[in-house]
């Protein structure tokens, strides 16, 4: 299922120079891969929509699936998302909550807030994954909105990889429901993206992160990224180090295989690669 790439997909039809860029800290790379092109060039992707390319052509519309190029297993039931949080792209790149009348039959459901949807989108898109031996509801279910009603229908699939997020210490009571009922449906791959970074503590976010890995599952961190960031992790909130937000990002995201030979406390994140790339689990 991750067969992300980890940047820009770019591609070429004739002499025309196609960019998708999915993250605003890619920007100077797309214009720098885009200047050394002899041709038109056409850039578009959520980057693009946030900040623009002054340096290509943009039409309205490109005649390519896009997120086929960053992933072939991936497609999308719903665009956008009614929640407007401060700290989310969506509804700005996809505009108002929208259900679409046809979609790309894929196994990796990149939906930003699939549950916004009714009973009746939701249930055709149960129906579309049911072939599948594994299902990904990649950019998580919005756990304020998880029912038995969902429930019900996942148990439907052969092996659904459900995932939520908790961003804040606010919603604690929603997130403890919503993974309590995927337990009582026996549900196995249950994964927490966990905000880092945003309005909280390190205190605030190490709770968070150790109470998710005391339900036996393990968080995947996220840390906050600004709408505008053209460096990547260069945001650092003023209640955190850049030390301790580094060290925090590759301890929780190494459990895997760290377990418990490695407390948080004795963790050196200097002996790890600061350039692997964090990709959702």
């Amino acid at each position: 299922m991750n067969q992300w790439r980890k940047g820009i997909a770019s591609w070429t039809v004739g002499k025309t120079l196609y960019q998708s860029i999915p993250f605003t800290w890619l920007l100077p790379q797309a214009e720098a891969e885009a200047r050394g092109h002899k041709g038109p060039v056409v850039a578009g992707g959520p980057a693009v929509k946030l900040m623009g390319a002054p340096w290509a052509e943009t039409p309205d519309s490109v005649p390519f699936d896009t997120l086929a190029f960053h992933n072939p297993l991936a497609t999308f039931t719903t665009k956008g998302c009614p929640r407007h949080c401060s700290f989310c792209a969506v509804p700005k790149i996809e505009g108002d909550f929208r259900e679409l009348s046809a979609w790309k039959t894929a196994p990796v459901i990149c939906d930003n807030n699939l549950l916004a949807a009714s009973k009746t989108h939701f249930e055709r898109v149960i129906d579309s994954l049911i072939p599948f031996a594994v299902c990904d509801f990649n950019q998580g279910l919005d756990a304020r909105l998880f029912t038995s009603y969902h429930a019900d229908q996942l148990a439907r699939l052969k092996r659904p990889h459900i995932r939520f997020s908790w961003d804040s210490i606010k919603t604690e009571s929603v997130v403890v429901d919503a993974v309590n009922l995927c337990k009582k449906y026996g549900f196995k791959d249950i994964g927490i993206y966990v905000l880092l970074g945003f309005k909280d503590t390190p205190e605030d976010a190490r709770y968070r992160l150790e109470t998710v890995r005391s339900w036996g599952l393990f968080p995947n961190p996220s840390r906050y990224q600004p709408l505008d960031a053209l460096t990547k992790n260069s945001f650092v909130d003023q209640a955190w180090t850049e030390k301790e937000l580094r060290k925090m990002m590759k301890y929780y995201y190494r459990l895997g295989w760290l377990g418990n030979a490695c407390t948080y406390e004795d963790f050196d994140y200097l002996k790890h690669d600061d350039n692997q790339e964090v990709l959702p689990l």
